[in-house]
């Protein structure tokens, strides 16, 4: 029934940013503009979503490293059918899929595995928040009470790097900490404040079986390149339907989808994806056409959605899993 639940209020939220997206455009118009569409951009931005997976593979085999020595190509496989999963199971239950694959594939402890998948959502967040920042200080055309409160939100951004930084240096103090601060306030809910410090728990078993400056400098480097490769082929989208935009448009969609698909929504985050390509182009003050944004991020979804769930199949069958066993994965 959870889940049950889950899944109608996701439809729900998707069902409604759909339509908030869709508000202001005309149908004969987005069906005009994929007519109109430069398909040329298709084999770069496939190139960059392989790119992107293919880092991803890098980094989750320096992060299991220390515990089992694994490649990338060996990983890639796992790392796509989780986030095939991802996209046909609500509430990101791909990453347990993930867990579970590499679990049966390579004999790795499932803990192993989750804590690497922590400290992934970790760099990820540093990467991110990074990147928006920059987005923020070099977007051309930010109009003052934009830019004065994305500078805001960029120094705030810079705080929770440094507390990423001293959660990375001084893992254990902060976990303590982190714990002693949620005793001051009775009423945050005790399952929420457990599943936040068993995440930074998982966490810290993952970074200190890194124990290298190095490799904490390589898996971060590879983190913001992975976000730059997502921001730069959002920006090729919107230019395939004739929006003019720079790199630091596609830095802050970045920012501001990471933390749209936060919310509950259904699989996929249709409809999510549609408010936030809006969202970026408003805060900048580019004043396309409504239906052009709203065609330019249905592209960009649609054709990372069947190209990883795709690949994510493919791998699945390679595998000899069914989808059967990705459901008792994630019941699991």
């Amino acid at each position: 029934m959870k889940r049950l639940l889950l899944l109608l209020v996701g439809i729900a939220v998707s069902a409604g940013s759909l339509w908030y997206a869709m508000r202001d455009t005309n149908r004969q118009t987005v069906l005009h503009a994929f007519k109109t569409a430069d398909y040329f951009s298709l084999p770069p931005i496939l190139l960059l979503l392989l790119a992107f997976y293919w880092l991803k593979s890098i980094r989750f085999a320096q992060l299991l490293a220390p515990a089992t020595p694994l490649t990338a190509r060996q990983l890639f496989s796992p790392v796509m059918i989780g986030f095939a999963a991802n996209n046909i199971l609500p509430a990101h239950l791909g990453e347990f899929v993930r867990v579970f694959v590499v679990n049966r594939q390579h004999r790795v402890p499932a803990g192993t595995v989750l804590s690497s998948i922590v400290l992934e959502r970790i760099f990820d967040i540093f990467a991110i928040l990074a990147l928006f920042g920059l987005g923020i200080l070099f977007a051309p055309s930010l109009p003052e009470n934009y830019q004065r409160s994305g500078m805001i939100a960029a120094a705030a951004a810079a705080g929770v790097v440094v507390i990423l930084i001293v959660y990375m240096i001084r893992t254990d103090w902060f976990v303590k900490a982190t714990a002693s601060i949620f005793a001051l306030f009775p009423f945050i809910p005790v399952w929420l404040t457990s599943k936040i410090l068993d995440l930074l728990r998982q966490g810290a078993v993952g970074l200190h079986s890194l124990k290298s400056a190095t490799a904490v400098a390589s898996i971060a480097l590879n983190s913001l390149l992975q976000w730059l490769i997502n921001g730069y082929s959002a920006c090729l989208a919107l230019k395939a339907f004739g929006i003019d935009v720079t790199l630091s448009t596609g830095l802050i969609l970045t920012g501001i989808t990471a933390l749209g698909v936060m919310i509950p929504a259904a699989p996929g985050y249709f409809g999510v994806i549609q408010v936030c390509f809006q969202i970026a182009i408003q805060v900048q003050q580019i004043k396309p056409d409504p239906s052009l944004v709203l065609a330019a991020s249905l592209y960009s979804q649609i054709v990372g959605y069947i190209a990883v769930t795709a690949t994510g199949v493919v791998c699945l069958n390679r595998a000899q899993l069914s989808l059967k066993d990705l459901q008792q994965a994630a019941d699991s």
